[in-house]
C-alpha cells in the first residue's frame, strides 16, 4: 500500500478527546471506508476504521468500567503492520486533500 494510493474526501473536523474527525477514503481496488475516525495525540496522527457500537441485549448502547462507550470493529486487518500501513496512507491521503485539517488539529 503506498501512501500516495489513496482518495480522502468528506472531511468532516469533530475534536472529541484524542478524535479529530472523520474522512472517507477510497483505495485503488474500489474499496471504500467511510467514517474513518482520525485521532491526534501529542502530535502523532492515526486513522481508524469504522467501528459500531457494543448493544447489550436491550438494544442500549454498552460502556465500560472508565464510562466511555464500547465498540466493536466492522473490518479487521491480517497484522498490526497492514493495519500501520493503511493508516499511513489514510493519513498522507488526507494531508493531501486537506492539508489544513491536520495543522488545525496541533495548533494551539
Amino acid at each position: 500500500m503506498s501512501d500516495n494510493s489513496f482518495v480522502a474526501t468528506n472531511w468532516k473536523p469533530l475534536r472529541k478527546g484524542a478524535l479529530i474527525g472523520f474522512v472517507d477514503v477510497s483505495m485503488p481496488s474500489g474499496i471504500a471506508f467511510r467514517e474513518v475516525s482520525i485521532l491526534e495525540t501529542n502530535g502523532r496522527f492515526w486513522a481508524s476504521p469504522p467501528s459500531k457500537p457494543m448493544l447489550d441485549r436491550d438494544g442500549r448502547a454498552m460502556t465500560g468500567d472508565d464510562g466511555k462507550r464500547r465498540y466493536s470493529p466492522i473490518v479487521e486487518f491480517a497484522s498490526k503492520e497492514i493495519r500501520s500501513r493503511w493508516s499511513d496512507g489514510v493519513i498522507a491521503a488526507l494531508r493531501a486533500a486537506e492539508p489544513e485539517a491536520l495543522a488545525a488539529a496541533t495548533a494551539p
